[in-house]
């Protein structure tokens, strides 16, 4: 596999601006012309290793992979709110255990918008 460099086609965040910097045309170029997967995807059709029935088969077999996938996780339970605040500090901050406890207060007063049965069991908050 060709190691490409990357090009941004998006703006950095929704607060960019980047036809600040670039022009539109520059950008249609790296996204139709110089995208690497698309110069990768002519190299291989011009090699006779790819072509639009391959293609076709391949599209159709990764939906049905990603609807499989949706269908699993449809009926799994959804991670409890308290993990918004796991996976970030060793020790959680005073003030993040006082938002924690907070949400939970809320979250639990509100069971009409929060149905927490469908999450995964909450350890103490």
């Amino acid at each position: 596999m060709p190691e490409e460099p990357p090009y941004r086609i998006e703006h950095h965040s929704t607060s960019d601006d980047s036809s600040a910097y670039r022009s539109v045309d520059e950008v249609k170029y790296w996204d139709k012309e110089d995208n690497p997967i698309a110069r990768f995807r002519r190299y291989i059709t011009q090699k006779g290793y790819w072509n639009d029935e391959k293609e076709t088969q391949w599209k159709d077999q990764a939906k049905k992979q990603v609807m499989q996938a949706f269908q699993r996780a449809e009926h799994k339970k959804k991670p409890s709110p308290e993990e918004l605040f796991n996976d970030v500090y060793d020790e959680l901050p005073w003030h993040l255990q006082k938002q924690r406890k907070e949400m939970m207060d809320f979250v639990r007063s509100n069971p009409e918008h929060y149905p927490l049965k469908e999450h995964a069991k909450m350890g103490a908050a």
